[in-house]
């Protein structure tokens, strides 16, 4: 007989049960492609009453053909066709299966069917070569919770076999929950070292109360992976009356187990670790000063208490000033609203910048009169960073207050409230722009110009152009600028004319302006001058004519 599966399936479809059953068994047992023989052993499957008197049949080809894919087709075929016996038979001969995928799939199939009756030979395959295989029995005695796994799974610790190691951590806790502590107490002596550093690890997953006194005690052991183990598992079962002995690790001199100390108090959530974790905060080691900074936010958060942070904020430690400053921020306590204000006025700028965040932090995109207020100050830096505040909450409330620093005697003060009132992106700036373009004062038109020139508005268009005729020469250059980004300028004539002033920022201006606006009636113009005794000038008017057309010297 020589089919290929789709003839094969069609075939027995058309065949008497028993007739179909006997031919799948013959090619089974006789045929020499072993591609027939794997269809053969997969469609006998489907009956799965097979007669007993048969089973010695299949055994027989299971134990004399090694292929992989058939004994894995077998494998399905024996375990479903004779349940107990097909089974039993399998787990005899896990061991002469030389494939470890063929191993795994028999260990699943026992797993699947006969699993509380199957612990020794789980225990027997913890051994396997496979680590595949291996791992597969041991996720399935974490099924059974089966006490007596728990020394064989222990002792494979000692191996430290990476692949293996979260389905090995997580059976010996899911069968140590059931009430086995016992027999892993018996390991906390253990000379094995690589056993002895989880045995802490299991402990904390386990979280049993009673672990809590052996996992006190390797807080002293002389291996550094014991310490900080157990501090991490301490910190699901320690009592709070037992805290000292975390509050001792931060003395360890071990920095990363120092770090887990802090971690662990700071979820432990004590009182008594805010003083030593404030002391923290002085630390010269940036990743120690985050981890109590953090730790304090969840003690202090709990406790809705923040004071204890306002004497530290304005101490002399400037390394704790700005941790204690930035957890203000991270706390949003709006009481140290006027602390973080006159810290803007230190001559420290990463305190300065901390204030900064933490307020925006505080305020949480809502206005405060406080903010308000010190718009007025009489530090610079006060009103500078206060104007910034408002820039990045954009209430349309503050326009005005804003707008009105934009004469400020200060430059950085001046520079803030344009920055600031840029981002407001509102049509109340533009009107308040352009009332303001013919004030007497010139740092009012100078911001007035650069808040056109940034915006790009063309409703600004009109006012732009009488800018072009002003006295100061920073505010005709910028509003050429300004008016070049338009592009759709209705005539160039104003920057023509702009050409031909002395000032060589304000020919530079103009020129770039008219490579911006993209308008061939400048071409002309700008060819005339492209002998200016001025290099830059000349450059310039190259970039703005190759910008206008590539080709603009066939206009010459």
């Amino acid at each position: 007989m020589s089919f290929n599966g789709e003839q094969l399936t069609e075939k027995i479809k058309t065949m008497d049960r028993n007739e179909a059953v006997e031919m799948l068994l013959i090619m089974l047992s006789t045929s020499k492609n072993v591609e027939n023989k794997i269809k053969a052993a997969e469609l006998l499957i489907q009956f799965d009453d097979i007669e007993n008197k048969r089973f010695q049949d299949i055994k027989n080809v299971f134990l004399n053909d090694q292929h992989p894919q058939l004994r894995l087709q077998l494998i399905n075929l024996l375990a479903t066709s004779y349940k107990k016996g097909g089974i039993k038979f399998l787990k005899e001969q896990y061991k002469n299966c030389s494939d470890g995928t063929v191993r795994k799939n028999l260990i699943e199939t026992v797993g699947e069917l006969d699993l509380n009756d199957s612990i020794p030979f789980l225990i027997e395959a913890l051994s396997d070569a496979n680590v595949e295989a291996k791992k597969e029995a041991i996720i399935l005695l974490g099924k059974t919770n089966a006490s007596e796994a728990l020394v064989p799974l222990i002792d494979m610790l000692h191996f430290r076999n990476a692949e293996i190691y979260n389905p090995l951590i997580n059976t010996i806790v899911r069968i140590g929950k059931k009430g086995d502590l016992h027999i892993i107490n018996e390991y906390i002596n253990t000379e094995d070292p690589n056993i002895k550093r989880e045995i802490p690890v299991i402990f904390g997953k386990i979280g049993n109360k009673e672990s809590e006194n052996s996992l006190i005690n390797f807080l002293k052991d002389d291996n550094p992976i014991i310490r900080k183990n157990s501090v991490r598992a301490l910190e699901n079962i320690i009592e709070l009356k037992n805290i000292k002995h975390i509050l001792k690790v931060l003395e360890d001199p071990d920095i990363e187990i120092r770090k887990e100390a802090i971690r662990v108090l700071g979820n432990v959530g004590s009182k008594r670790a805010i003083t030593p974790l404030l002391e923290l905060l002085k630390d010269t080691d940036v990743k120690i000063r985050n981890l109590a900074k953090n730790a304090l936010n969840k003690i202090l958060g709990k406790y809705k208490s923040s004071e204890i942070l306002y004497e530290i904020a304005g101490g002399r430690n400037i390394n704790a000033r700005k941790e204690a400053i930035k957890l203000l921020g991270m706390l949003k306590d709006v009481n140290a609203i006027d602390l973080l204000i006159k810290t803007f006025t230190s001559k420290v700028a990463s305190l300065r910048g901390a204030a900064y965040r933490s307020l925006l932090k505080i305020l949480d995109n809502r206005i405060n009169d406080k903010i308000l207020n010190a718009l007025s100050d009489k530090s610079w830096q006060i009103r500078m960073f206060c104007v910034k505040i408002l820039g990045e909450i954009r209430d349309p409330k503050t326009i005005d207050s804003i707008f009105n620093l934009i004469e400020d005697e200060n430059g950085s003060v001046r520079k803030a409230a344009v920055d600031a009132i840029i981002k407001f992106q509102h049509e109340k700036v533009i009107n308040l722009a352009k009332k303001s373009v013919k004030s007497p004062n010139w740092k009012t038109r100078r911001a007035v110009v650069k808040i056109f020139l940034r915006t790009g508005s063309k409703e600004s268009l009109n006012s732009l152009i009488s800018c072009l005729n002003d006295d100061d020469v920073y505010i005709k250059s910028w509003a050429a600028m300004a008016l070049g980004k338009l592009k759709d300028v209705d005539s160039i004539e104003p920057f023509i004319q702009l050409l031909k002033e002395n000032d060589d920022k304000i020919r530079i201006s103009a020129i770039k302006a008219l490579g911006e606006i993209g308008n061939k009636d400048a071409i002309k113009p700008l060819t005339e001058r492209l002998g200016d005794d001025n290099w830059e000038i000349r450059k310039e008017i190259e970039n703005a004519l190759n910008r206008i057309d590539p080709d603009w010297m066939n206009y010459l």
